[in-house]
């Protein structure tokens, strides 16, 4: 009785509490993951669509007759 109540009983609850910490440390894990990978997707996407702006830009700037889009179109190219 003494040793269960002295060595079995407080190992269980180490155990438990080890479980659950190991438990809390895995979804703290995926939470950052899955913050990194939406990060890297949101990145992705403003690259994307800043380089179809830069290349439309760049196809106007060749079609443009203004002469502020023709003195900047070579910027716009050389971003696209």
């Amino acid at each position: 009785m003494l040793v269960n109540y002295l060595i079995k009983e407080p190992n269980k609850n180490v155990q438990a509490l080890s479980e659950k910490m190991d438990m809390q440390n895995e979804l703290k894990r995926q939470h950052h993951a899955a913050f990194q990978y939406r990060l890297k997707r949101l990145a992705a996407t403003k690259v994307g669509i800043t380089s179809a702006f830069l290349a439309g830009a760049a196809v106007q700037a060749g079609k443009s007759e203004t002469s502020l889009v023709r003195k900047y179109g070579w910027l716009v190219r050389l971003l696209a």
